[in-house]
């Protein structure tokens, strides 16, 4: 009974605890994040916050665990608002107990994880670093009082996937540790304790834009000894990898009231030359297995001293090599007598004392050999550089004896001596009175491959020589695609172009025999994050460029523009080229060019002012696309142009005009033409509706017109063209995509009307009636190779009926004569006598009535209409007789007429 009674209340008990475990962290999550909030914030100047915090007494029975997501700290000024740290997850594992603490009262924690963690360093120009967040220590007494805050009771903690940055501006010096992964443990509740590490990441580093380690893989572990009684951190039994170089290393940290106090060694535990290689990256380097060396390597150094804010430690880092050589297993040739000796020092503990000594460094390739050495003192102040260059080299041999990511088609052979000795402070500020720089610099069949062109880039001789100031290219001649050139000049401020990205200035002359454009545009790449679909790369002018290249070809082929006998002076500056009284003989005439292309923008683009002259025009329709999309119905026409066009917009990646984006004016002057109306649907519709009118006679000498467009649509300024003694009006506009909206307005002159008009116009003799016309319109729309053409005949019959029947009756008044009445009858209802005069006033109004029905009605006879009465037969005859065969009539038929009306 009393085991039965023992298991019942352990049953109960089990449940309590259980119910207690999960029922606590309902009531103490709310608690909790608060909590934590309050005690990081009032320990650092900055603000700390988190999305979620989740509490556990599961999880890490019998301690808690509190997991945290999106955690960020923000700086406040000067970094305001920039984002000093940031973790996608944490967890914190700590007693219970520390979870029933008020506020105010220090939480100890044992366990600590974190994932995604990014931490970011800066130390800007004012020397200021976003990282000091920590407030004071407050007094003594006060801090017996109020101690809140954290105490680490660490036992384990862990980063996944971490990455650390750090940044100088003042020094010019990044740091990058990527892909972090470490994990430590050990007791650090203790006075004295050991931490065992394990470390995984990529290291950078880089200075003053020199990119000594670039993503290299970091492997360390390290057993570190703790002493908290004196802040010393010592390293035991600590190995470890640079890419694939292995180190050893040992000392110790101590840290004191102003900085640390270092005391360090490190070297490499063998002398094998495959250490070197291991120092370049592994996606520069490739497998290093398999790979035949010969000779030693030796690195070594120390860092030893203070770092506090006002000094570093002193540090010396040497690296040599010695009758050393390689061979790569898959290549046919190896690199031998290798030998160089490099050295950093530091021996005072002023930043500004560092120097870098490379007193020698040579190899050779079969018989060819290349030599350098170099002295760079006061490294981060003022550098102070000494150097010297020589050898004679074939291009061709690099990829034969190191594995290239990419071949670049190397070839060619290259040679220099060159000397130099300067200060980056007189590079900067052009001071060459302080710059001695010397030597000369050739090629000979050089041959590479680029990324910015499609073709391979051959130069068959340069020579460059070289003085403080200035870089004289005495000879450069090559080739790129079909494209040929030559090329002489000088670059002035070479050095601070390469040194400190200064300004590269200078002044060229280019000849060619042939220069196509194509062959000097970026080529299409592939994006692989598209599916494979091209995407080509975007056009930019480089800022740092101010150059003037006097050019001339005997010919230029732009897109399907061939251009002969170009000259001009083109500008490089600011991101953009500028071009200058640039002209050429090109479709039989002559063009001149001023403007300029400007890549600042994430879109090129350009604004150009064209001069043309005695341009073929059925030529220039088929070489120039824009000119299509301006004025497509021109493309017909057979003859000479002159024009100026003011142009501008945006350019695609291929160099063409992006349409839509195109403004701009359009003056044309058209010196002889002839019209090939069967080229043009638009020619053919306006044939079928004026049948009176053969388009292909129509008089265009000496026709001036305007256009101007922006958004994609075209408008022409109103025009008059002549066909025989009839003048034709022309306005309206039409769209990129040949969208037309035009009207024609024909003035028909009075002779064409018939001889019954003539007659009555004669009768009259009214002088308002001399060079009468009747305007006849052409509605133009649809599209230009599908348009639709209507007309409108009845506004201007109407017009003219009004005003024919408002003369005779104001001379019928004045005169009262019956007789005239009767003519005015007769001719406008088509009779050619009556005998009722009294009615001859209402024939009159019928027959103006019947006009204006039959020209407003199809021109086909319609054998399904009604019949109708005499009277109105002879009006439609009348109506005919009128227009003198504008609608219905063969062109054969409308000449007689208009003969027999002259007569």
């Amino acid at each position: 009974m009393k085991t039965k009674k023992i298991l019942k209340w352990l049953a109960i008990s089990l449940l309590v605890l259980l119910g207690l475990l999960v029922a606590i962290p309902l009531f103490l999550e709310a608690k909790i994040g608060p909590i934590l909030k309050n005690n990081v914030n009032k320990s650092i100047d900055a603000r700390f916050d988190f999305a979620d915090a989740d509490l556990s007494l599961l999880r890490s029975f019998p301690n808690a665990r509190v997991s945290l997501t999106d955690m960020v700290i923000i700086n406040n000024a000067p970094f305001e608002e920039d984002t000093l740290f940031k973790a996608s997850e944490a967890y914190l594992v700590m007693g219970i107990s520390e979870l029933f603490k008020g506020e105010g009262e220090p939480i100890g924690i044992r366990e600590l994880f974190v994932d995604g963690a990014d931490l970011r360093l800066i130390v800007d120009t004012e020397d200021r670093a976003n990282y000091l967040i920590a407030l004071p220590d407050e007094s003594p007494e006060t801090a017996e009082e109020d101690s809140e805050g954290f105490t680490l009771d660490l036992q384990e903690y862990r980063l996944q996937n971490a990455r650390i940055r750090y940044e100088d501006m003042k020094g010019g010096i990044e740091f990058e540790l990527s892909e972090i992964n470490h994990n430590g443990r050990g007791d650090l509740s203790l006075a004295q304790s050991e931490l065992q590490t394990h470390t995984d990441a990529r290291i950078s580093f880089s200075m003053d834009s020199l990119q000594y380690l670039n993503k290299n893989s970091l492997q360390l572990d390290a057993l570190i000894g703790i002493d908290l009684e004196t802040d010393t951190y010592t390293f035991k039994e600590n190995t470890g990898t640079i890419n694939q170089m292995p180190l050893v290393f040992e000392g110790s940290v101590r840290l004191t009231e102003e900085g640390q106090d270092l005391d360090l060694q490190f070297k490499t535990p063998d002398s094998d030359f495959k250490n070197f290689l291991a120092l370049v990256p592994e996606a520069y380097s490739g497998n290093l297995e398999g790979v035949a060396t010969t000779g030693q390597f030796n690195l070594e150094g120390t860092i030893k001293g203070p770092n506090t804010e006002t000094r570093i430690p002193g540090f010396e880092i040497l690296m040599q090599a010695e009758g050393a050589s390689y061979k790569y297993p898959q290549l046919p040739k190896g690199v031998s007598d290798i030998n160089f000796k490099a050295a950093l020092h530091n021996q005072s503990g002023q930043a500004e004392d560092t120097w870098l000594e490379i007193p020698g460094a040579s190899f050779r390739i079969d018989s060819d050999v290349f030599e350098f050495s170099s002295t760079i003192r006061e490294l981060t102040a003022n550098p102070r550089v000494k150097a010297a260059l020589k050898g004679n080299l074939d291009l061709g041999k690099i990829a034969q004896t190191y594995p290239l990511e990419s071949d670049p088609g190397l070839a060619g052979r290259l040679q220099m001596d060159l000397q130099s000795e300067f200060d980056m402070e007189a590079v900067e500020k052009k001071n060459y009175s302080r710059i001695k720089t010397s030597g000369t610099l050739s090629a000979k069949e050089l041959r590479f491959e680029s990324a910015s062109f499609k073709d391979p880039v051959s130069i068959q001789n340069a020579a460059i020589s070289f003085d403080p100031a200035t870089a004289r290219l005495q000879q450069l001649s090559g080739r790129l695609g079909q494209s040929d050139f030559s090329l002489t000049g000088s670059l002035r401020n070479y050095l601070g172009a390469l040194l400190s990205d200064g300004l590269l200035q200078g002044n060229f002359d280019l000849n060619s025999q042939k220069l196509v454009v194509s062959d000097f545009q970026t080529p299409e790449a592939t994006n692989p994050g598209q599916g494979g679909e091209p995407a080509a790369a975007a056009f930019k002018i480089p800022a740092k460029l101010d150059l003037v290249i006097n050019g001339r070809a005997g010919e230029v082929l732009y897109d399907q523009l061939p251009l002969k006998e170009v000259s001009g002076e083109l500008r490089i500056h600011d991101q953009k080229i500028e071009f200058k009284e640039v002209r050429s003989r090109a479709l039989e005439g002559s063009l001149s060019l001023n403007g300029e292309l400007n890549t600042l923008q994430d879109k090129p683009r350009f604004d150009m002012n064209l001069g043309i002259s005695d341009f073929k025009i059925s030529e220039t329709f088929r070489a120039i696309e824009l000119f299509k999309t301006l004025a497509p119905i021109a493309s017909i026409l057979e003859g000479r142009l002159n024009s100026t066009v003011n142009l501008s917009g945006a350019l695609t990646d291929d160099f063409s005009p992006d349409l839509m984006s195109l403004g701009g004016k359009v003056a044309a002057e058209l010196l002889t033409s002839e019209i090939n109306g069967r080229k043009a649907q638009v020619m053919q519709a306006l044939d079928s509706r004026l049948e009176f009118l053969n388009m292909e006679k129509l008089d265009l000498r000496s026709l001036k017109t305007a256009l101007s467009f922006e958004n994609g649509r075209v408008q022409v300024k109103p025009f008059t063209i002549a066909y025989q003694d009839i003048a034709i009006e022309v306005s309206g506009g039409h769209t990129f995509d040949q969208q037309l909206n035009y009207k024609a307005v024909l003035n028909v002159p009075s002779k064409y009307l018939g001889p019954e008009v003539n007659k009555l116009i004669t009768q009259l003799n009214d002088p308002s009636l001399q060079g009468l016309t009747i305007p006849v319109t052409a509605q133009i729309g649809g599209n230009y190779n599908s348009p639709e053409v209507s007309t409108d005949f009845s506004s201007g019959v109407k017009q003219l009926g009004e005003q024919l029947v408002a003369l005779q009756k104001q001379r019928l008044i004045d005169k009262g004569s019956e007789k005239a009445k009767s003519l005015l009858g007769n001719i406008l209802t088509g009779q050619q006598s009556t005998t009722d005069s009294t009615a001859s006033g209402g024939a009159a109004e019928k027959g103006i009535g019947g006009i204006l029905k039959e020209v407003s009605g199809p021109v086909a006879k319609d054998s399904t209409a009604p019949k109708t009465s005499t009277g109105e037969q002879a009006a439609k005859k009348a109506a005919k007789d009128l227009l003198g065969g504008l609608l219905g009539k063969k062109k054969k038929d409308t000449v007689k007429t208009a003969k027999d009306s002259v007569q």
